[in-house]
């Protein structure tokens, strides 16, 4: 049987039994051809500090005292791996640039090489995670930040991948990451239109929704001062004055109410204050009355609600006969003489002289 890497050999029993067989069966072919059996191989020692390689040791496995592994190994793994992406067939490539990177600590240019034969694969999340290994290793690997930025755009990150593209551009420039970033650019334009349309329509609605709200509470602010003016009228007055001092009680109003102007002219505050001051109890004052009536919005209300009553005045004014019901008018006096009524006349009384 023969012997692999301990960490190589760790990996291949995570693997289920199918997928061992097929790695083992591999790994014994690679070593037939192009690895020296382990009896072969000979046992390297760690180098000491006065010590280096000489050209007799060319041919030696170079070992890493660090670690404890064969970096020569690595370079045929990354050998075959290359020959195997060259003619196209991914899968092995992949194989070998996994045996690789186990047999010794990856650099961020292996890593980048196997990301991309992952990016061949279609296994885009996996190239990223390649990538991003690599970047930290080194940051200003071209190579690394093009195929993440590549990788990214299939998953549908273009804003990710247009930075990495970019900044791949500025370090070694490439004609296929030249034309991914104009597609991810392009992609970028679109899902930035589309985002300002819906930010745009969205304030619309609010906007619609505030002005809505705005004249719902301006419609029940009027409806609430009309309800108080209304009950500040019938407090005022007493009992039996205002309105439900008619004929019938409020019952009386319905006559009046029946009329489309004068329903509609009474939800208007004005038009309550003043049926409230003139039916608060007492003679109103003439030139207060007048003055309501000449109100473009409160007397013609009043004179509909008047001429109701035949013109004799509304019940609770506070007035005999209302508005009109004074005798001689408005004034409330005689208007001229009048040999009926039991005022002598001036003539009439006695020469005291």
């Amino acid at each position: 049987m023969l012997s692999t890497p301990q960490n190589v050999a760790d990996a291949i029993d995570k693997l289920g039994a199918a997928d061992q067989e097929i790695i083992k069966t591999y790994i014994a072919e690679l070593h037939g051809i192009y690895i020296e059996s382990p009896s072969a191989e000979p046992e390297a020692e760690p180098l000491q500090e006065d010590q280096s390689p000489s050209s007799a040791d060319d041919d030696l496995p170079r070992y890493d005292p660090s670690n404890g592994q064969y970096f020569d190994k690595a370079t045929t793994y990354k050998i075959l791996a290359a020959e195997f992406k060259a003619s196209g067939d991914y899968p092995t490539a992949l194989l070998n640039y996994n045996s690789a990177i186990t047999s010794a600590p990856p650099s961020a240019l292996l890593l980048a090489n196997r990301a991309d034969i992952l990016f061949r694969l279609n296994r885009y999340q996996d190239a990223v995670t390649d990538c991003d290994e690599a970047l930290t290793n080194n940051p200003d690997s071209a190579k690394a930040l093009r195929i993440r930025g590549r990788a990214l755009k299939e998953l549908g990150e273009y804003e990710r991948s247009r930075k990495d593209l970019a900044a791949s551009q500025q370090i070694d420039y490439d004609d296929g990451a030249a034309e991914d970033l104009k597609f991810v650019a392009d992609k970028m334009k679109e899902i930035e239109a589309d985002q300002v349309k819906i930010k745009l329509e969205e304030e619309e609605r609010k906007k619609k929704r505030l002005e809505e709200i705005r004249k719902a509470q301006e419609e029940a602010k009027k409806e609430q001062e009309a309800e108080e003016v209304e009950a500040r009228a019938s407090a005022s007055a007493g009992p039996g004055a205002g309105f439900g001092g008619m004929p019938g009680g409020m019952g009386g109003m319905a006559d009046i109410l029946s009329d489309p102007e004068i329903a509609a002219g009474l939800k208007n505050p004005k038009v309550m204050a003043a049926m409230a001051q003139m039916m608060g109890g007492g003679a109103p004052d003439p030139s207060k009355i007048m003055q309501l009536m000449s109100d473009p919005e409160v007397g013609p209300v009043l004179s509909k609600i008047m001429a109701k009553f035949g013109g004799g005045g509304m019940p609770g004014m506070g007035m005999p006969g209302g508005m009109g019901g004074m005798p001689g008018g408005m004034g409330g006096f005689p208007s001229g003489d009048d040999d009926d009524d039991d005022i002598p006349d001036l003539d009439d009384l006695p020469d005291l002289e």
